[in-house]
């Protein structure tokens, strides 16, 4: 497995660690919030009337309520990774890419899960100012790796 795969990979394991990390502070919030209702309850029941209306959750709510936890969400991805990544892309293109064919090679190739106008109007015109990533527009809609003096040595 080369570094780009093994990356590649804990990264998935990153963005799953995230997913459950937040179904379990959701179930986590669920439970403490029931609990403090029945707290009130509890407290309801021994010092006024006595308490008659059913407080029981349906169960059709609580699977309701686990299956909305459990849906995969679109996970966002961090920018110097993304960044890192597409021009890694330009670099082994050798010649410009338009955003299109950018945007096949990010998710289908490297398998993100981005949005197209995310690319072009917020991810590229980012990297292209970044005086960190070699990366320039050479025309509308177009982006290259730009070469800088040291790589040419």
């Amino acid at each position: 497995m080369n570094l780009l795969e093994e990356k590649r990979a804990l990264m998935k394991l990153i963005v799953e660690l995230i997913h459950e990390r937040k179904a379990i502070t959701s179930l986590y919030g669920a439970i403490e919030k029931r609990l403090n209702q029945i707290e009130e309850i509890e407290n309801t029941i021994s010092e006024g009337p006595p308490y008659t209306k059913t407080t029981i959750i349906p169960k059709k709510e609580i699977d309701y309520a686990k299956f909305n936890d459990q849906k995969i969400k679109p996970s966002s991805i961090p920018y110097d990774i993304i960044s890192k990544d597409i021009c890694y892309v330009l670099k082994t293109s050798g010649i410009p890419m338009n955003a299109s064919q950018i945007y096949s090679v990010v998710t289908k190739n490297l398998h993100f899960n981005l949005g197209y106008k995310n690319l072009v109007n917020n991810i590229l015109p980012k990297m292209v100012d970044d005086n960190n990533l070699p990366v320039e527009k050479v025309h509308r809609g177009f982006w290259q790796y730009r070469h800088t003096e040291k790589s040419h040595r």
